[in-house]
């Protein structure tokens, strides 16, 4: 039998899951279906890779209830969603 080799995430992927924690979080309080959480939420326990982390970022954050939504600016999470261009300011 062979070793598998333990592929870890990069940072940005680490820095991304907390970001989606976050946005989940948030759109739970603002009443986003659980048809879309849920499966979000499950990709956190998963390994997603960084596409796969952007694209549930985008779909929550493009839901009605989620318009207007914004981290705290200057903050980190902020930087790093304008830098990837996920929100569209």
């Amino acid at each position: 039998m062979g070793k598998r080799k333990t592929v870890w995430p990069t940072e940005r992927e680490i820095r991304l899951r907390f970001i989606l924690f976050a946005v989940i979080d948030a759109a739970s309080v603002q009443g986003v279906s659980s048809d879309l959480l849920l499966p979000a939420h499950k990709l956190l326990r998963d390994s997603p890779t960084e596409a796969q982390l952007l694209e549930v970022l985008g779909e929550i954050l493009s839901t009605d209830e989620m318009y207007g939504f914004r981290f705290v600016p200057g903050s980190e999470a902020e930087e790093l969603m304008r830098v990837l261009k996920v929100f569209d300011s």
